[in-house]
C-alpha cells in the first residue's frame, strides 16, 4: 500500500506525515516496553530459581544475596506481583534459616520481610497473596514463640492463623484448609500448656479432628500419622490436666494409629518418636490400672524406639529412653 492511500482525503500531507510518525513512534515505544519488561521478568524468573536453588542446599547467604538483588530490577510500581513476592521469598528463606541457628534473629527479619509484603497485598485487590502471607506470618510467629516464650507471639500466630481460615476453607482448599488446622491444633496445645488451661486443649483436639477431614489415611498416609501422633500428645497432656484414663486410652489409640503408617522401615524417626510417646502413655495409664501390665507395654515400646536411637546415632535420644525405662520399672 502506497504512503499516499494511508492519507484521509482533505488533510494535507505535511500534516498526515506528522501524526502517522507520532503514531509509529507510540507503537514502537509500546513495543519496546512490553519487550523490556519480558525480559526483565525472565531475569526475575531466572533469579527465583537460582535462590531456591540455594535454599534447597542450605546455602541461605547466598539465597538471600540473590533475591535481594532483584531489587535492583524491579520497582513496587512497574512490577507490584514481583515486588510484592520477592518480600515474601525472603520472608520464607529467613524462616527456613531459624531451624538452623539465631532462631530470633532470624524470625524476627522473617516476619519483617513478611509484614512489608502484606503490606503490598491487600484482601480487596490480592486476596490469594494476602492470605497465603498470613498464613506463613502464622508460623514464623508460632515459631517465634517456642524461641521467645512470649505468649503475645503465640496469641498473634493464632489469629494470623484464624484469619487464613476465611479463605483457606475445606471447598476452596482442602490442602490448606487442613494445614492449617493442624497447625492451630498446634497452637492452642501450647497455649494450654502455658497457661495450663484444658479449655484450650480441647480447642487443640477440635482442630486436628477438622484437619483429619482431609488428611486421610487412604489419601494423605504420613499427614494422618502426623495429625495421630499429634493427638495423641494433647490427649496424654489433657489426662494430667484431669487425671482421667479416658484421655490416655485415647492417646493410645492415636498413637496406634500412628504406628499403622510410620513402621521401622519406612519412616525410622517416625516410628521411634510415636513409640517412645506410646510407651509414655502406657506408664501413664499404669498408675490407674494394671500396673505390671501397662509398665511393660511400656518398656515394649519404649524398646522398639531404641531400634533406631541408637547410643552411636542419636546419643540424647537413646538416654533419654533409657532413662524412661528406669523410671517404668522403678515404679513397680
Amino acid at each position: 500500500m502506497a504512503l499516499e492511500e494511508l492519507i484521509p482525503e482533505g488533510v494535507p500531507r505535511h500534516s498526515a506525515l506528522v501524526i502517522l510518525v507520532l503514531i509509529l513512534l507510540i507503537a514502537s515505544f509500546f513495543i519496546v516496553t512490553d519487550y523490556s519488561k519480558t525480559r526483565t521478568l525472565a531475569q526475575v524468573e531466572s533469579r527465583w530459581e537460582q535462590a531456591q536453588t540455594c535454599r534447597e542446599q542450605r546455602d541461605f547467604g547466598s539465597s538471600v544475596s540473590t533475591y535481594s538483588s532483584v531489587f535492583g530490577m524491579i520497582s513496587s510500581s512497574d512490577f507490584p506481583l514481583e515486588y510484592g513476592m520477592n518480600h515474601y521469598y525472603l520472608g520464607k528463606t529467613y524462616e527456613e534459616m531459624s531451624s538452623y541457628g539465631n532462631a530470633s534473629s532470624n524470625l524476627h527479619n522473617s516476619i519483617s520481610f513478611y509484614s512489608k509484603a502484606l503490606s503490598l497485598f491487600t484482601m480487596d485487590d490480592s486476596p490469594a497473596e494476602n492470605f497465603l502471607i498470613q498464613y506463613s506470618l502464622g508460623d514464623a510467629y508460632l515459631k517465634l514463640y517456642d524461641a521467645s516464650g512470649r505468649a503475645e507471639d503465640l496469641d498473634t500466630s493464632i489469629r494470623l492463623y484464624e484469619e487464613s481460615l476465611s479463605y483457606y476453607s475445606l471447598a476452596k482448599d482442602p490442602l490448606y484448609f487442613a494445614s492449617i488446622n493442624n497447625k492451630l491444633g498446634n497452637a492452642y496445645r501450647k497455649k494450654g500448656l502455658f497457661n495450663e488451661d484444658s479449655v484450650s486443649l480441647s480447642e487443640s483436639v477440635r482442630y486436628y479432628d477438622e484437619s483429619l477431614r482431609v488428611f486421610r489415611k487412604d489419601i494423605y498416609p504420613i499427614e494422618y500419622a502426623g495429625v495421630q501422633n499429634n493427638l495423641g500428645n494433647v490427649y496424654l497432656e489433657m489426662s494430667r490436666f484431669d487425671g482421667s484414663p479416658d484421655n490416655i486410652n485415647m492417646a493410645i489409640v492415636s498413637y496406634s494409629n500412628a504406628l499403622e503408617v510410620f513402621t521401622l522401615q519406612s519412616n525410622p524417626m517416625e516410628y521411634a518418636t510415636v513409640q517412645n510417646n506410646l510407651g509414655n502413655a502406657y506408664f501413664e495409664l499404669s498408675a490407674t490400672s494394671d500396673r505390671s501390665e501397662n509398665v511393660e507395654k511400656a518398656v515394649s515400646a519404649y524398646r522398639e524406639s531404641l531400634k533406631v536411637f541408637t547410643v552411636d546415632l542419636f546419643p540424647v535420644e537413646h538416654k533419654g529412653v533409657l532413662a524412661n525405662i528406669v523410671k517404668a520399672y522403678k515404679s513397680l
